[in-house]
């Protein structure tokens, strides 16, 4: 079968391991070495493409795509009706979800004991060491919203906290017996008794604002959110509202509603580029992040060799993982 490799062209090195790795049938192209031409030829030539969001034009093109393995967690920006209608295998990635459920911890670190603002303060000379008062996490109770693998893994991090952990999900099964389950139409219950929320939410049509005015009400005066799943999945004015009115603590965001065209450094477009509509970057309770979980000292290709063995589930014949369900979106 055809592969072609859209994500970012390995080194030599992880080239050589990546062709190991591979099925000995799969015939193996790099977009990234390709001209315009040879580009459109491959795509009408693939069998399993590797990588990140394809466009509609890129999709038409495709004609012969049998199975799209992505290196995203998220979906919600793939065509998945195009999939859909045309029969494609999708699979995305949990690879990484350690990844982010570390930076998911740092960022809850970060906020329970207010290190920016201390830091902020120190830049000023000043000493005060109450101003801005740390929270402790033993004892507490922990709220996941959704209970994946990103969830999975923060829940090992703060093992050594002996917190009450509990989560919403929309089916009670679940691996953890430590880890009472609440049913979407009772998570008003569970906000009320969390002092942390971490949400690692998918966007699907069911998530969409799945914190709200409502749900932001029922916090606790000393609940701190944490998001690290989809930024639309929290109501962008009730989070601002909540922060600004000091109904909670406070929250640490890495996920967000406006993103710029391209990211970061000289060429970014538009610059500056604020993440809301509203101005989340004049409150002093939330740490802003730019959607940067993912981004550490590993390479990519570390990241990638579970999804080069799911490409070699698809053309042995074999049950793949982490398939996605084009009707729920993730």
């Amino acid at each position: 079968m055809k592969v072609l490799y859209m994500m970012t062209k390995p080194n030599e090195e992880s080239e050589k391991t990546i062709h190991e790795i591979l099925d000995e049938s799969a015939e193996l192209v790099f977009y990234s070495d390709l001209n315009d031409d040879e580009k459109d030829v491959s795509l009408s030539q693939a069998d399993i493409i590797l990588g990140f969001s394809l466009s509609e034009e890129q999709l038409q093109k495709a004609k012969n795509l049998k199975l799209q393995q992505t290196f995203a967690t998220g979906v919600d920006r793939h065509l998945l009706k195009i999939f859909k209608e045309r029969g494609i295998v999708f699979s995305n990635n949990h690879g990484h979800a350690f990844i982010i459920a570390e930076f998911g911890f740092a960022l809850l670190n970060a906020a329970s004991k207010e290190l920016i603002q201390n830091d902020q303060l120190l830049r000023k000379g000043d000493w005060h060491p109450r101003k801005y008062n740390s929270v402790t996490l033993f004892n507490k109770t922990l709220l996941f919203l959704g209970y994946g693998e990103i969830a999975k893994s923060f829940k090992k991090l703060v093992e050594p906290f002996n917190m009450k952990l509990i989560a919403i999900k929309k089916s009670k099964e679940s691996d953890d017996s430590d880890v009472k389950i609440y049913l979407p139409e009772k998570k008003l219950e569970a906000i009320k008794q969390a002092d942390f929320i971490f949400n690692s939410l998918p966007k699907t049509p069911k998530t969409v604002n799945f914190l709200d005015k409502e749900e932001f009400d029922s916090m606790k005066s000393s609940a701190i959110v944490i998001n690290v799943g989809r930024g639309d999945t929290i109501n962008d004015e009730a989070l601002y509202n909540a922060l600004k009115e000091k109904k909670i603590k406070g929250a640490a965001i890495d996920t967000w509603y406006i993103y710029p065209d391209k990211r970061g450094g000289e060429e970014q477009e538009p610059m500056p580029c604020y993440p809301s509509k509203l101005p989340f970057h004049e409150l002093d309770n939330i740490i802003m992040s730019p959607h940067r979980a993912w981004a550490t000292d590993l390479s990519l290709f570390e990241i990638t060799k579970e999804l080069l063995l799911n490409i070699n589930r698809f053309i042995r014949g074999e049950q793949l993982v982490n398939i996605v369900d084009l009707d729920e979106g993730y």
